[in-house]
Protein backbone atom coordinates (compact mmCIF):
# COMPACT_ATOMS: atom_id res chain seq x y z
CA UNK A 1 0.00 0.00 0.00
CA UNK A 2 2.76 2.40 0.92
CA UNK A 3 4.67 1.47 -2.24
CA UNK A 4 1.61 2.21 -4.38
CA UNK A 5 1.14 5.56 -2.67
CA UNK A 6 4.79 6.48 -3.25
CA UNK A 7 4.52 5.43 -6.87
CA UNK A 8 1.43 7.56 -7.43
CA UNK A 9 3.02 10.56 -5.72
CA UNK A 10 6.17 10.20 -7.82
CA UNK A 11 4.14 10.05 -11.03
CA UNK A 12 2.08 13.11 -10.11
CA UNK A 13 5.18 15.12 -9.23
CA UNK A 14 6.91 13.92 -12.40
CA UNK A 15 3.97 15.13 -14.47
CA UNK A 16 4.12 18.52 -12.74
CA UNK A 17 7.86 18.74 -13.41
CA UNK A 18 7.30 17.93 -17.09
CA UNK A 19 4.75 20.74 -17.32
CA UNK A 20 7.20 23.17 -15.73
CA UNK A 21 9.96 21.89 -18.02
CA UNK A 22 7.78 22.76 -21.02
CA UNK A 23 6.79 26.13 -19.51
CA UNK A 24 9.70 27.21 -17.28
CA UNK A 25 8.43 30.79 -16.96
CA UNK A 26 5.40 29.51 -15.08
CA UNK A 27 7.85 29.01 -12.24
CA UNK A 28 7.64 32.20 -10.11
CA UNK A 29 11.23 31.77 -8.94
CA UNK A 30 12.49 31.92 -12.52
CA UNK A 31 10.45 34.99 -13.45
CA UNK A 32 11.48 36.81 -10.27
CA UNK A 33 15.15 35.96 -10.83
CA UNK A 34 14.92 37.20 -14.43
CA UNK A 35 13.34 40.44 -13.24
CA UNK A 36 16.16 41.00 -10.75
CA UNK A 37 18.77 40.34 -13.43
CA UNK A 38 16.99 42.80 -15.71
CA UNK A 39 17.15 45.47 -13.01
CA UNK A 40 20.89 44.90 -12.61
CA UNK A 41 21.35 45.13 -16.38
CA UNK A 42 19.52 48.47 -16.48
CA UNK A 43 21.57 49.84 -13.58
CA UNK A 44 24.82 48.65 -15.15
CA UNK A 45 23.81 50.20 -18.46
CA UNK A 46 23.12 53.57 -16.83
CA UNK A 47 26.49 53.45 -15.08
CA UNK A 48 28.19 52.58 -18.37
CA UNK A 49 26.57 55.55 -20.13
CA UNK A 50 27.72 57.91 -17.37
CA UNK A 51 31.28 56.61 -17.55
CA UNK A 52 31.36 56.86 -21.33
CA UNK A 53 30.17 60.47 -21.13
CA UNK A 54 33.02 61.24 -18.76
CA UNK A 55 35.41 59.32 -20.99
CA UNK A 56 34.25 61.29 -24.03
CA UNK A 57 34.98 64.60 -22.32
CA UNK A 58 38.40 63.49 -21.14
CA UNK A 59 39.29 62.31 -24.64
CA UNK A 60 38.08 65.57 -26.18
CA UNK A 61 39.93 67.66 -23.61
CA UNK A 62 43.21 65.96 -24.47
CA UNK A 63 42.79 67.02 -28.10
CA UNK A 64 42.49 70.73 -27.30
CA UNK A 65 45.39 72.48 -29.03
CA UNK A 66 47.16 75.73 -28.27
CA UNK A 67 49.31 77.07 -31.11
CA UNK A 68 52.30 79.39 -31.05
CA UNK A 69 54.56 81.06 -33.56
CA UNK A 70 56.82 83.49 -31.67
CA UNK A 71 59.93 81.34 -31.74
CA UNK A 72 58.84 77.87 -32.73
CA UNK A 73 55.83 77.18 -34.85
CA UNK A 74 53.59 74.34 -33.74
CA UNK A 75 50.93 73.42 -31.25
CA UNK A 76 50.71 71.66 -27.92
CA UNK A 77 48.03 69.76 -26.04
CA UNK A 78 48.08 71.33 -22.57
CA UNK A 79 45.43 68.96 -21.18
CA UNK A 80 47.26 65.78 -22.19
CA UNK A 81 48.00 65.14 -18.52
CA UNK A 82 44.40 63.92 -18.20
CA UNK A 83 45.33 60.76 -20.13
CA UNK A 84 45.87 58.54 -17.03
CA UNK A 85 42.42 59.45 -15.73
CA UNK A 86 40.93 58.88 -19.18
CA UNK A 87 42.56 55.45 -19.50
CA UNK A 88 41.31 54.44 -16.05
CA UNK A 89 37.75 55.51 -16.80
CA UNK A 90 37.85 53.63 -20.10
CA UNK A 91 39.00 50.41 -18.43
CA UNK A 92 36.41 50.66 -15.67
CA UNK A 93 33.64 51.37 -18.18
CA UNK A 94 34.72 48.25 -20.07
CA UNK A 95 34.38 46.27 -16.83
CA UNK A 96 30.89 47.70 -16.29
CA UNK A 97 29.98 46.76 -19.86
CA UNK A 98 31.20 43.22 -19.21
CA UNK A 99 29.00 43.11 -16.11
CA UNK A 100 26.00 44.21 -18.18
CA UNK A 101 26.72 41.53 -20.79
CA UNK A 102 27.10 38.85 -18.11
CA UNK A 103 23.82 39.94 -16.56
CA UNK A 104 22.08 39.63 -19.92
CA UNK A 105 23.50 36.14 -20.42
CA UNK A 106 22.34 35.07 -16.96
CA UNK A 107 18.88 36.47 -17.55
CA UNK A 108 18.50 34.63 -20.85
CA UNK A 109 19.89 31.35 -19.51
CA UNK A 110 17.77 31.05 -16.35
CA UNK A 111 14.64 29.72 -18.07
CA UNK A 112 16.42 27.10 -20.25
CA UNK A 113 18.49 25.89 -17.30
CA UNK A 114 15.36 25.63 -15.15
CA UNK A 115 13.67 23.69 -17.95
CA UNK A 116 16.53 21.19 -18.02
CA UNK A 117 16.35 20.97 -14.23
CA UNK A 118 12.66 20.13 -14.21
CA UNK A 119 13.22 17.51 -16.91
CA UNK A 120 15.91 15.91 -14.75
CA UNK A 121 13.61 16.02 -11.74
CA UNK A 122 10.90 14.34 -13.79
CA UNK A 123 13.34 11.61 -14.82
CA UNK A 124 14.40 11.09 -11.22
CA UNK A 125 10.79 10.87 -10.05
CA UNK A 126 9.84 8.46 -12.83
CA UNK A 127 12.82 6.30 -11.91
CA UNK A 128 11.78 6.38 -8.28
CA UNK A 129 8.15 5.62 -9.12
CA UNK A 130 9.06 2.73 -11.41
CA UNK A 131 11.36 1.19 -8.83
CA UNK A 132 8.73 1.59 -6.12
CA UNK A 133 6.15 -0.16 -8.29
CA UNK A 134 8.36 -3.09 -9.29
CA UNK A 135 10.72 -3.92 -6.44
CA UNK A 136 10.55 -1.11 -3.94
CA UNK A 137 13.10 1.69 -3.85
CA UNK A 138 15.46 0.08 -1.34
CA UNK A 139 15.60 -3.18 -3.33
CA UNK A 140 16.07 -1.47 -6.69
CA UNK A 141 19.30 -2.02 -8.66
CA UNK A 142 22.10 0.32 -7.50
CA UNK A 143 22.46 1.73 -11.02
CA UNK A 144 18.86 2.93 -11.05
CA UNK A 145 19.14 4.35 -7.55
CA UNK A 146 22.32 6.20 -8.51
CA UNK A 147 20.67 7.50 -11.68
CA UNK A 148 17.69 8.74 -9.71
CA UNK A 149 19.92 10.39 -7.12
CA UNK A 150 22.13 12.16 -9.66
CA UNK A 151 19.20 13.36 -11.77
CA UNK A 152 17.32 14.46 -8.68
CA UNK A 153 20.27 16.39 -7.29
CA UNK A 154 21.08 18.15 -10.55
CA UNK A 155 17.41 18.80 -11.21
CA UNK A 156 16.96 20.39 -7.80
CA UNK A 157 20.05 22.55 -8.33
CA UNK A 158 19.02 23.76 -11.80
CA UNK A 159 15.26 24.11 -11.33
CA UNK A 160 14.89 25.28 -7.75
CA UNK A 161 18.16 26.09 -5.99
CA UNK A 162 19.67 28.23 -8.77
CA UNK A 163 16.73 30.63 -9.31
CA UNK A 164 16.08 30.74 -5.56
CA UNK A 165 19.73 31.60 -4.94
CA UNK A 166 19.55 34.42 -7.49
CA UNK A 167 16.33 35.79 -6.00
CA UNK A 168 17.66 35.77 -2.45
CA UNK A 169 21.18 36.82 -3.46
CA UNK A 170 20.14 39.82 -5.54
CA UNK A 171 17.55 40.90 -2.98
CA UNK A 172 20.02 40.51 -0.12
CA UNK A 173 22.70 42.28 -2.12
CA UNK A 174 20.40 45.24 -2.73
CA UNK A 175 19.66 45.51 0.98
CA UNK A 176 23.31 45.21 2.00
CA UNK A 177 24.76 47.53 -0.66
CA UNK A 178 21.98 50.10 -1.12
CA UNK A 179 23.85 52.87 0.69
CA UNK A 180 27.16 52.23 -1.05
CA UNK A 181 25.50 52.02 -4.47
CA UNK A 182 23.55 55.24 -3.90
CA UNK A 183 26.70 57.11 -2.89
CA UNK A 184 28.68 55.82 -5.86
CA UNK A 185 25.88 56.63 -8.30
CA UNK A 186 25.61 60.11 -6.83
CA UNK A 187 29.31 60.71 -7.40
CA UNK A 188 29.15 59.49 -10.99
CA UNK A 189 26.04 61.55 -11.73
CA UNK A 190 27.71 64.67 -10.35
CA UNK A 191 30.85 64.16 -12.44
CA UNK A 192 28.85 63.23 -15.55
CA UNK A 193 26.75 66.38 -15.13
CA UNK A 194 29.95 68.43 -15.13
CA UNK A 195 30.96 66.77 -18.39
CA UNK A 196 27.52 67.49 -19.83
CA UNK A 197 27.98 71.22 -19.30
CA UNK A 198 30.65 71.21 -22.00
CA UNK A 199 28.28 70.11 -24.75
CA UNK A 200 27.27 73.70 -25.60
CA UNK A 201 30.80 75.06 -25.88
CA UNK A 202 30.52 75.32 -29.66
CA UNK A 203 28.49 78.52 -29.22
CA UNK A 204 31.22 80.21 -27.17
CA UNK A 205 34.41 81.97 -28.15
CA UNK A 206 37.74 80.18 -28.21
CA UNK A 207 38.86 81.88 -25.00
CA UNK A 208 35.63 81.00 -23.18
CA UNK A 209 35.86 77.42 -24.37
CA UNK A 210 39.47 77.19 -23.25
CA UNK A 211 38.63 78.52 -19.80
CA UNK A 212 35.74 76.08 -19.52
CA UNK A 213 37.91 73.14 -20.54
CA UNK A 214 40.69 74.17 -18.19
CA UNK A 215 38.29 74.52 -15.27
CA UNK A 216 36.62 71.21 -16.06
CA UNK A 217 39.99 69.50 -16.41
CA UNK A 218 41.01 70.75 -12.98
CA UNK A 219 37.70 69.50 -11.59
CA UNK A 220 38.14 66.05 -13.11
CA UNK A 221 41.70 65.77 -11.86
CA UNK A 222 40.62 66.68 -8.34
CA UNK A 223 37.74 64.20 -8.54
CA UNK A 224 39.83 61.39 -10.05
CA UNK A 225 40.09 59.42 -6.80
CA UNK A 226 36.38 59.76 -6.07
CA UNK A 227 35.56 58.80 -9.65
CA UNK A 228 37.69 55.67 -9.49
CA UNK A 229 36.37 54.68 -6.06
CA UNK A 230 32.76 55.16 -7.17
CA UNK A 231 33.24 53.15 -10.36
CA UNK A 232 35.02 50.29 -8.60
CA UNK A 233 32.38 50.32 -5.87
CA UNK A 234 29.66 49.83 -8.46
CA UNK A 235 31.60 47.01 -10.11
CA UNK A 236 31.87 45.32 -6.72
CA UNK A 237 28.19 45.92 -5.97
CA UNK A 238 27.08 44.39 -9.26
CA UNK A 239 29.34 41.36 -8.87
CA UNK A 240 28.25 40.86 -5.26
CA UNK A 241 24.58 40.97 -6.21
CA UNK A 242 24.65 38.75 -9.26
CA UNK A 243 27.57 36.36 -8.66
CA UNK A 244 29.02 36.22 -5.16
CA UNK A 245 25.90 36.08 -2.98
CA UNK A 246 23.90 33.84 -5.37
CA UNK A 247 26.77 31.35 -5.60
CA UNK A 248 27.21 31.29 -1.81
CA UNK A 249 23.49 30.70 -1.35
CA UNK A 250 23.48 28.04 -4.07
CA UNK A 251 26.23 26.13 -2.28
CA UNK A 252 24.37 26.52 1.02
CA UNK A 253 21.12 25.23 -0.49
CA UNK A 254 22.94 22.32 -2.11
CA UNK A 255 24.62 21.38 1.16
CA UNK A 256 21.34 21.67 3.07
CA UNK A 257 19.53 19.50 0.52
CA UNK A 258 22.21 16.81 0.66
CA UNK A 259 22.14 16.80 4.45
CA UNK A 260 18.34 16.58 4.41
CA UNK A 261 18.37 13.66 1.99
CA UNK A 262 21.16 11.88 3.86
CA UNK A 263 19.36 12.40 7.16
Amino acid sequence: MRSARNTLLSLVLAALCLVLAAMPRENPLTTRAEAYQGEIAVAAGATYVSLRAINAFLSAAQEVEVGGSLVVEGSVHPLKWLEPVDDTVERVSAAIFAVAVLTGVLKISLAPVASVGFALLALALLTRGGCEAVTGWHRAPPVLRSLGGVCGGLGFAFAIALPLAFVLGVWGGEVLTAEAAAGANGTLDMIAAEAGKLVALEDQSWRESWEAYRGAARFFWEQADDLLNAALTLVGVFLLRMVVLPMVLLLALWAAARRLVAG
